[in-house]
């Protein structure tokens, strides 16, 4: 036998207007996502850029003829760090601005604003199933929710999160 919960009128529009707002942080934790991705694209593709038009060896201190050639983006952190500081890393300034026209300050990580932006769009969109569960006089259920959004996600309480969010703001 399923326990039916009993609203008042003021829970009921309180839910109504979560449900909105779930929609909205859908959306932005849709766009903050996409922002993140392309933001990463970019990064990848001006970094690979720079070690294909360049000759950069491992790491052996004061000597970039000899070592093994690095010819993949994500190996740039191998290089000498002199040579990563003075030209990798300028070189990666001029290929944002001449491949992207985006003027990229030095030692600036291009995707970490999009990363920031992305995290708290998850968190303001996990709050949703949280206040969905405080609403519903849930309190216990929402102190432990809250305690882990703001803290570490099991990947299982995660699942749990997901689907009340989606079982809530579908209507389902």
């Amino acid at each position: 036998m399923t326990k039916t919960l009993k609203l008042t009128k003021s829970q009921e529009d309180m839910l109504y207007l979560l449900r909105l707002d779930g929609l909205r942080r859908e959306i932005e934790l849709h766009e903050a996502t996409e922002a993140y991705a392309k933001a990463k694209e970019i990064e990848k593709a001006v970094n690979q850029y720079v070690i294909d038009n360049n000759r950069y060896t491992v790491g052996i201190e004061g000597d970039p003829e000899y070592g093994e050639l690095i010819t993949k983006e994500n190996a740039s952190f191998m290089m000498n760090d002199t040579i990563f500081e003075n030209d990798f890393l300028p070189k990666v300034r001029d290929a944002y601005m001449s491949l992207y026209n985006i003027d990229n300050p030095l030692n600036f990580v291009y995707s970490h604003p999009m990363h920031e932006r992305k995290m708290k769009a998850e968190k303001a969109y996990h709050m949703v199933a949280v206040d969905f569960l405080k609403i519903s006089g849930r309190q216990v259920e929402a102190a432990q929710l809250e305690k882990a959004v703001s803290g570490y996600l099991k990947p299982s309480l995660l699942k749990c999160l997901l689907e009340i969010n989606d079982n809530f703001i579908k209507g389902k």
